[in-house]
């Protein structure tokens, strides 16, 4: 169980979300989007050091406009130490990457807010408006999916399986 969905936490949320996301509660906030390539795309998880980070430095290297930030973070902390080492893995770098609050970043109007999970989507409009376009990350992956698990406090597998889902949602973006 650890392997696929993290803890039991997370083996209950993903499900929780999935059912959800089934009967329609997060239609607003998946692949319906329109000119997603002629916009910033700007990431958002909770600590700014796993996915977010991930996500936009993938997203440069496709050549997107790309950014991150957390929400609940400090300024200036570098990414996780086993996300800067799947994403050399992967020919990426985090070595440079500081984190940065929501609070503290500089958002356009016409920014396309992408979140991990839907309960990111409440946090963000309390935190920083409703008049921004979000979207969830996994919505855009082959099988979307609503809620991409924060890897942080897990095993090995896990954290690998997490981000490759953080991938896998830029790639469709991307298409």
């Amino acid at each position: 169980m650890y392997e696929q969905f993290g803890s039991k936490q997370g083996f209950v949320r993903f499900f929780y979300h999935r059912a959800l996301a089934f009967a329609g509660a997060y239609r607003k906030y998946s692949r319906g989007v329109d000119s997603v390539a002629s916009r910033r795309l700007v990431f958002i998880c909770s600590g700014n050091i796993c996915r977010s980070p991930l996500a936009a430095v993938y997203a440069r290297s496709l050549g997107m406009e790309a950014a991150s930030c957390g929400l609940n973070c400090g300024d200036d902390y570098p990414a996780d130490p086993r996300a800067q080492e799947f994403a050399r893995e992967q020919g990426l770098s985090l070595d440079h990457h500081k984190t940065i609050n929501v609070r503290n970043f500089d958002f356009k109007d016409s920014d396309l807010i992408v979140v991990m999970e839907p309960s990111h989507i409440d946090q963000f409009e309390s935190k920083v408006g409703k008049s921004y376009s979000l979207v969830l990350a996994g919505s855009f992956c082959q099988t979307p999916i609503p809620y991409i698990h924060d890897p942080f406090n897990c095993c090995p597998a896990f954290f690998t399986r997490c981000e490759s889902k953080v991938m896998e949602c830029v790639r469709g973006l991307n298409a």
